[in-house]
């Protein structure tokens, strides 16, 4: 979980060759980044990372939420990972992690129980898209790929619902204000009709 001197090092001399960006690291452990504020990372990358988490007495599974948490919506996760982990696919349990606010509306939402509106609790996936290829160039097989946070990954299921609902009104404002539009355009052409046919005359 700790940066080598050589890892500070490098990454120090990079920052000064490059001078662009300004990179900001910290050294926490990669399934505890209490440091790191709720959706504020725009990238976290993942790079053969999980298998030695496991070596080192750390969770790999809970260095993913970990991640999933400091994205901001929009953001990448990047990685290159062993296809399995303690008999556990990594691309099934990145694509199938649901952001339900606790454990008990994940558990609730798996039991198919309902909101007290009776709409059925659906959990949010948190990355929306997970593109990846196989990686051949290493005996154990790998996977590489990049994942896209969710926009409603940090919802709740109530904010999930009001903003469908907000949505769904600014859909119909929509189609009220082309109608009238529409029609609109209609009135003036009856308009320009009349006219010309009141100048004929």
């Amino acid at each position: 979980g700790k940066l080598t001197v050589t890892a500070r090092r490098q990454l120090k001399q990079q920052a000064d060759r490059r001078n662009a960006a300004i990179i900001t690291y910290a050294d926490q452990r990669c399934d505890d980044l209490t440091e790191v504020e709720d959706e504020t990372v725009d990238v976290v990358i993942s790079l053969q990372a999980a298998d030695r988490m496991r070596e080192n007495g750390q969770d790999w599974k809970r260095s993913v939420r970990e991640a999933a948490r400091v994205l901001k919506p929009g953001g990448r996760f990047l990685f290159c990972e062993k296809k399995e982990l303690e008999g556990e696919e990594y691309l099934a349990y990145l694509e199938n992690l649901s952001s339900l606010k606790d454990e008990e509306d994940e558990e609730a939402a798996a039991e198919g129980e309902t909101t007290e509106e009776g709409d059925e609790l659906e959990p949010t996936y948190v990355f929306e898209e997970v593109g990846f290829d196989d990686v051949d160039l290493v005996i154990v097989p790998h996977i590489a790929g990049v994942a896209i946070k969710s926009e409603d990954a940090g919802l709740t299921p109530a904010e999930r619902a009001a903003k469908a609902k907000e949505e769904e009104e600014a859909r119909l404002a929509e189609l009220s204000l082309s109608a009238f539009e529409r029609g609109s355009k209609r009135r003036k052409k009856l308009k320009k009709k009349k006219k010309k046919g009141m100048e004929a005359q």
